[in-house]
This record gives structure tokens, sequence and C-alpha cells, in this order.
């Protein structure tokens, strides 16, 4: 109420100055009541609601304006722009025009001639527990960014509002990143180097150090555990005794964040170990820990690891425990006593199922497990039968063991200890996924096994049914490698089961999205084909005429077939016949297929002249549609999903390819799981030569392209806008759109043009079909006409129509009688134009691909494009020119971009567009 008189004071003597209208008469104010004047606004600013804010705000800028003979013509456009960036940050609130402010952020930090105390007033307005989190975060990271000058103003803003913010659980979470192989947390990073560079500039350092530690210790039972390690980092060896005796009643955290306080705590105020008395928990750890190395040293037995379980089980399986007893469970003594005994095997076999479930929970069981039951197969074939194996290696591949948020914390904190990650955790579980992999390639004499693995891991993959999602939560780039191992070891009982998985392999592949798996099928598919030379039955599948039902799938048989025509084995007949095939696929009029064989084409010719087949090199037909495919400017350019995803079935049909290869960046859904490292470290454990031979070599490492890594300090920094704006030159702020208000506010509203129809009918998706209504309301056109006009009371049609259907005409138009309405149209004057892709369609934007002012626009079905009944009856095909690879457009998105250039061409060309279709 207050501020809301205030503002009315000031609004009812417009153009007087704030101090005559608010002053007693003949009564001058003094300097502290103006600066309590100042204040007041200010912390309606900070403290306000949302209201409130939006009145000071206009108090400040009317006091401001009555103030002409104090500030000057600069002074006053610099508050108009702040209180336009404070109404942006924290009354507008929407994050991608938050960003575009960090400009004048910047100006206002470094060179502004405003009174500090406004930036102060944004920053803890922007940070206030009310605001959005996204807000918080991107000006909490840009004040840790951007290197304030000391003042007391900024230890009162690090106080209230940075630790309060800065010290929440999710900021730290969700910044965790793997940088380098290492896994830092990019938030707690930042944080800690703020405080060091606070601490530092301060001239009263015990100041930043009590004020951290006291936040410490108020919330010490509420605090994020791993807040405490980045706080007390930040404060670096400022730690005094007093504070570290305080320090010291801290509740027990996890052991690596309690490690690493105990390290910053001054030695003179540890505990004395000699001291510490220990539970009889520990002790019986202790002794069970020793009584296992023990037996890992002799002759254990089954007998043993039943009695070692049973005391972990008493003490609820501590860590180092669990670590141990992966050696026992699979210790060669421990496989020899269960050999012949059913009922000690299956104990055996449900204590390896339970280890492998606490894997899933408790990362650091996971590489110790694998390795040692690799140890035991390898060392001991005879193991195969008694460790449960099927179930083991299906477990893994259906439910690749995933760190905790807690285990990531953990490891993310052990990187500022003196301590590697090895101390706390053992093994890395990449070294745990390279023994699994290479397990499962030393499985080819257990032929039942390899069978029961393949049938179990494939069986999910043939199941699918098309539309195929681009993720699935039960599918990984881990069940192909393991299907591929399998597939290599397997022998099949004839050719009719060969033809059978070639069948389901090519299945999977025709309705697989992701580009990653569909490069493991193609590997997969090769090497099946070369292994039983079923390269014939490939032409066969070719040489269909559809191109439509499913252009991706041929396209990736054509891919197949170049690879295995530069196959060594390979003769001049085959890649004859493979070469016939192409030439009409590179005239399709399927985007997808046509390009694949583009690519194709040159390979196959090349491969040709190095083995001097004449019958090829030397086609006429080949050899022109050769050369027209250099001579395209895509072919010296090519995009990075073909240098990825280059295969050479003999020379990259290696572990290190199909573990870490870069095929692995053709979409980076998943990161490898393992390194070249690894599998090396792996290979060195072998027992001995008479050890079961793996089905595939390691090879060369596959070097792979290094991401651009920031800066810890620049990690949560939002990436730079096109076109950004330096600090001296503003950017503008975004607001709602008001274009139509040229039209809204004209005396004389004029009526909808006559001039433009889109004919909609062949597409049936009602989601599509909103949009088209959409777009065609908005960029003027006529009329729609759609194939049955009650789709508009469709939920997704008006979801995305958002009621443009009510402000023009639809029409309805069945898909059968477009061609008599097109000639119709003609007859009236205007012209057909088809959207679609054929050998004689013009770019839309050059000169042959202007469009007429009378236009009928006529949209091609999601599928099937224009049928041909149609496209005879069209004057112009066009088609949108593109610089990506997609190579096509949604339907809505594509005729979105026509109607734009319609109407641009009309606007700055349109006696051209009249004049050029006259004739």
């Amino acid at each position: 109420m207050g501020y809301s008189l205030w503002l009315r004071w000031i609004l009812s003597v417009p153009g007087e100055h704030w101090e005559q209208i608010l002053s007693v008469p003949g009564e001058q104010w003094e300097q502290s009541a103006i600066d309590n004047y100042w204040q007041l606004i200010s912390q309606g600013l900070r403290r306000g609601d949302m209201e409130c804010r939006k009145l000071c705000l206009s108090i400040l800028r009317l006091s401001l304006a009555t103030d002409t003979a104090a500030l000057s013509k600069e002074l006053q456009q610099q508050y108009e722009r702040y209180i336009t960036i404070y109404e942006t940050i924290v009354l507008g609130r929407y994050i991608n025009q938050i960003q575009e402010c960090e400009s004048d952020l910047d100006r206002l930090a470094a060179n502004s001639d405003l009174d500090p105390q406004w930036l102060f007033t944004l920053l803890a307005s922007a940070l206030d527990s009310s605001m959005q989190d996204s807000t918080r975060k991107f000006i909490g990271n840009w004040v840790m960014r951007s290197k304030l000058a000391f003042s007391p103003e900024l230890l009162e803003i690090f106080q209230d509002s940075i630790l309060p913010w800065a010290t929440q659980g999710h900021l730290f979470v969700s910044s965790l990143e793997i940088v380098h192989d290492r896994l830092r947390c990019l938030h707690g990073e930042l944080f800690a180097g703020y405080i060091q560079s606070l601490r530092r500039e301060s001239p009263v350092q015990s100041r930043v150090v009590h004020i951290v530690v006291e936040s410490i210790i108020q919330n010490r039972h509420s605090m994020f555990a791993y807040c405490t390690v980045y706080l007390l980092e930040g404060l670096e060896d400022s730690l005094d005794e007093s504070h570290a005796s305080r320090l010291l009643e801290l509740p027990k955290l996890p052991e690596v964040a309690q490690d690493y306080v105990q390290l910053k705590i001054p030695q003179t105020t540890q505990v004395n170990v000699a001291d510490t008395k220990f539970s009889k928990r520990d002790l019986l750890e202790h002794r069970v820990s020793h009584r296992m190395r023990l037996l890992c040293e002799q002759n254990a037995g089954i007998a043993d690891l039943e009695g070692v379980w049973n005391d972990m089980e008493s003490i609820e399986f501590p860590k180092g425990l669990l670590m141990l007893v992966t050696h026992l469970i699979s210790h060669p003594s421990v496989i020899r006593s269960v050999l012949g005994h059913p009922n000690s095997a299956a104990y055996l076999q449900e204590k390896t199922h339970t280890l492998q479930q606490f894997a899933g929970t408790k990362m650091y069981v996971f590489a110790s497990l694998v390795t040692a039951v690799r140890s035991a197969v390898v060392g001991n074939p005879s193991a195969v039968g008694v460790l449960g194996l099927e179930d083991f290696i299906v477990g893994i591949a259906e439910h690749p063991p995933e760190p905790t948020v807690d285990f990531m914390l953990e490891e993310a904190t052990a990187h500022l200890t003196p301590h590697s990650y090895e101390h706390y955790f053992g093994n890395r579980p990449s070294l745990g996924f390279a023994a699994y992999l290479d397990l499962v390639s030393r499985l080819k004499e257990d032929q039942d096994l390899v069978q029961a693995i393949l049938n179990r891991v494939f069986e999910p993959w043939r199941a699918q049914k098309a539309p195929v999602p681009s993720v699935s939560p039960w599918k990984n780039k881990l069940q192909l490698q393991v299907l591929l191992l399998c597939l290599e070891q397997y022998e099949v009982a004839s050719e009719a089961e060969v033809h059978k998985i070639l069948d389901d392999l090519f299945r999977v592949l025709a309705v697989e999205p992701l580009p990653s798996l569909r490069y493991l099928l193609e590997w997969i598919a090769v090497r099946l084909i070369m292994r039983y030379d079923l390269a014939d039955s490939l032409i066969a599948r070719l040489k269909t005429k559809d191109h439509h039902s499913n252009p991706k799938h041929l396209a990736s048989l054509m891919k197949i077939g170049a690879i295995l025509a530069c196959t060594p084995d390979s003769g001049e007949d085959f890649a004859m016949q493979l070469a016939t095939t192409f030439v009409p696929l590179a005239a399709s009029s399927k985007v997808v297929v046509r390009h694949e064989a583009q690519w194709q084409v040159p390979i196959l010719m090349d491969h040709a002249r190095n083995q001097g087949w004449v019958s090829v090199t030397e086609n006429t037909v080949l050899a022109a549609l050769d050369d027209y495919i250099r001579s395209l400017e895509r072919f010296h350019d090519p995009p990075l999903e073909r240098l990825h995803g280059r295969f050479d079935p003999v020379n990259d049909h290696t572990l290190s390819n199909l573990t870490g290869g870069k095929w692995f960046e053709l979409d980076q859904m998943e990161a490898p799981l393992t390194s070249h490292e690894d599998l090396k470290k792996i290979y060195s454990r072998d027992a001995s030569p008479e050890s079961p031979a793996s089905c595939i070599r390691l090879g060369p490492k596959i070097e792979r392209p290094t991401p651009q890594v920031e800066a810890a300090s620049d990690a949560t920094k939002p990436k730079a806008a096109i076109g950004r704006r330096t600090a001296d030159n503003p950017t503008a702020l975004q607001t709602k759109g008001t274009a139509y208000l040229a039209r809204t506010l004209s005396p004389v509203i004029p009526s909808r043009p006559q001039n433009l129809i889109v004919v909609a009918s062949l597409v049936d998706n009602p989601h599509n079909l909103g949009g088209l209504s959409r777009v065609s309301e908005i960029f003027g056109a006529s009329a729609l006409t759609l194939q049955n006009q009650n789709v508009i009371s469709n939920k997704d049609f008006t979801s995305v129509s958002v009621s443009s259907h009510l402000h023009f005409p639809i029409v309805q138009l069945s898909s059968s009688g477009i061609p008599e309405y097109l000639r119709e149209r003609k007859a009236e004057g205007f012209v057909v134009v088809g959207i679609e892709q054929t050998d004689r369609s013009v770019l839309l934007g050059s000169e042959e691909g202007v469009l007429p002012e009378r236009c009928v626009l006529v949209v091609g079905s999601e599928r099937e494009g224009i049928p041909a009944t149609v496209l005879v009856e069209c004057d112009v095909l066009v088609e949108i020119p593109q610089r990506g690879v997609t190579r096509s457009l949604n339907v809505q998105t594509a005729v979105a971009v026509v109607l734009f250039e319609y109407e641009r061409s009309l606007g700055r060309g349109g006696e051209l567009a009249r004049g050029a279709w006259r004739t």
C-alpha cells in the first residue's frame, strides 16, 4: 500500500521534481533523507512481490525523469537501460531473454556510472528463492565468473544470496561431467574457485572464512554432503584451530567426503587413532578380510566360501569385503571343488548372481567381479558350466551397470584428496566392460551357451514393431556388440538357419532409426554374408522397384553391397551386377536412396580400377555416372557421418573398433564403455597359451576426435547467441511479436487475399494438418483443402492449429478429386505448384523458382509424397534448398518455408512473379 501511495503522489504532479512533491513546504531534504529515499526503492525491488517490484520500477523511472538537472543524458539512458534489464531478468523470466542481458550485466559491473547499489539490487532480486531455478542459476554463475570488485555490498550478496543458492544439492548433481576421462563436478569447482578469489581479494579474509564456516555449522544437518567439501576447498588452508574444532561437530559424511574433511582439519585437532575404539562390526570385518586374503592364497573350497559369505551377510556386505569375495568366488580351487557336485555348483551360481545384483547399485563391485569371472574361464574352461554364464552375460547386456549419483559424487571428490580412484574403489568399470566383452569372445567351445546367449539377446530386437522410437529404454549398443561376437562363434546347423538369421537382421535394420545401431547391424550382416558366401542374395534384394516403402533400408543394402564388393574375396562379376543395380537407384525419386547410390558408385569404381576390372571401369554408363557424381560439390566435402560410418570388414573388424571406433560419433547417444588401454590390460592377464582363443583380434587403437572442453570457470556459462552485441552496443531484448498490429490497428481492415490456395488433401496426420492450418492462415492463404473436414475437431489438430481454422475457409476435397480440382483452378488463371523433390524440380528462391501470385500450392503425403496423377497437373515443382544432411523436412515446416518465400517474393518482386507465368 505504501509504495502504491508513493507512486500516486509522484503521478499527481506531472513533471514536478520528486523532492518538491514529497517534501514539507519550506524545508530542504537532508542527504541522509535522500539516501533513504533511494534505499527504500532498492528494498522494495529486493524484497517485494511482483506487484511491489513493478511499483518500485515506476517510482524509480519517474524519480529519475524529474531529476534531469542532476543527471546527464547519458546517465539517464543508463538508468533507463538498467530498468529494462531488471524487467527482463526479474519480471520477464524468459531464460533466452535473460541470457541476452549478459553483455549489459558485464557493462554494469565494469564501467557503469550508475550507483553500484542498483547492480546489487538486481542481483539480490534475481537470486531470491521465489525466482525460477534457471534465472537463479544464470545470475549465480555470472556472479561467480564475473570477478566483481570487492565491496561490503558484495560480501552481503555472498552471504544472503549466493550461499543459499549455490549450496543446493541439485546444482552439484546436474553439473557432473566427464572431462578428459575424469569425472568432475563443474558447479562445485566453480563455487570453490569463487570463494578462493573472494577470500584473496577481501581486505578482511577472516570475515569470508567466518561466513563459510558458520554456514557449514548452522546447516550441518541439512547441507548437501559434497557442498561441505567444495566450501572447504574454497577456503584452502585458511582454517585455524578454532574453526577446525567446530568442524569436528559435523555429522558423518560418505567415505571420500569424510576423508577430505579430515584432511582439511589442522592436524593438532585430529583425534588420535590409537585412542579410537573399534566396534564389534569393525573387528569382524577386519577378521573376515584377513581370512579371505589367506583363503585366496590357499586351496579354498566351497565350504570356506559359505562360511565367509555368512559372516559378510551378518555385517551387511561392507565395501571392502564385497570387492574381496569376487576373487574368492572364482578362485581355481573353489571352481574345482564344485565340479561334479550339482548342489555346490548351484550355490556358486546363486552367489555369483547375487554379486551381479550388487554391481547394479555398487559400481565398485562390477570390475572386480567380471575380471574375476573372466580369469576363471580363461584359466579353466570348465568354469563355464559352473558359474551360470548365460544369465551372467545376458543380464549385463540387458542392464549394463551404471553409477549412482552418490558414487559419481564420491568419484569426483576423490580427485581432491591425495588418493586415487583405485584407492577407494579398485579397478574402474571400463576395465570390467573390457573383461566382459573379451569373455564373450572366448565361448566358441560351448556352442549351446553361444546359441542361448544369441537367442536371448536378439529376441527383443526381432520382436520390435514399426515405427521404432529413436531411443528405447531397453536397448543399447552393448547388446549388438554381444550379438556380433556370438554370431562370429556360432556354427549354424543348416543353410536355412543362416538365411533365417540374415532375414531377421535385415528386418531389424529396416526399422532401426539410430545411426550407430544401424552401423553395428550392417557390420553383423556383412560378416555373416562373408562367412557363408551369401552376396548373391543381396543383389536380389537390391533389384526391388519399390523405393518408397523403406528407402533407409534400401540405402543400407547398397552400403552393405559396396562393402562386400571391396573385400579381397569378391569378384568382378559381383561388382558388375552391383554397379548395374546402382544406376537406376542413383536416379530414384527418394532422396535417401538417390544419395546413397551416388555415394557408393565412386567407391565401387575406385576399387574396380585398383583391381583392373575393365568390364566395370570401361562401361560407358557407369563411367559417365561416376564422372557426374564426382563433379558434385558435396562429393569433395562429405559430411562427418560419411567419414565416421565407413567400414572395412577385414581391417576394421577388431575389438578396439567395436568398443571405441569412430562410429560412436554417428549420434553420440552412448559413450564407449571401455578403451583400448583397458583391453590391453585384460589381454596381458591371459593365464596360458591353452586359454580359449578370442574370435576377434584386438587391433590397433582407434583415434577418435577429442571434444573441445571448457575450463571449469566457463562450464556453466551459456553459449554465445548468434549476433550477440558487445557491452558497448547492447542487444535488443525480445518481446511478443507485434507484426499483426499493423493490420489490426489500421482503420480499414482489408479482406483476405484470394490468390493463394493450399491443397493438403493428401496429408492425413491430424498433428501435421493442424500445423498446416496454422501456417496457412498466418501467411494469408485464401483457403485450405482437407480430405475430411471432421479432422478439425480432433484434439491433435486443435492442439497445433490454435484456432487458426476459424479465421479462413477450410474446404473438403477428397484425394481422388484433386486432379479435377486443379484443372478447374487452372482454368481460372491459377498456376499449380507442387512441393516435391523430382528430377524436374527447381530450387525455391532461384530465378526459375519464383512463385506466381495466383498460386495453388499442392502438398504431398507424409510417406508417398505427391502421386503421379497429381504431379501431371502441376505446372511447376519446387524443392527447398538445404545445407545439412537430414534430407527432408516435416510437411508443415516445408509449407511454412514456401509460404514465407511466397510473401517475400511478392513484397520485393511482385511484378516479376506475376509476369513470369504469363507465358
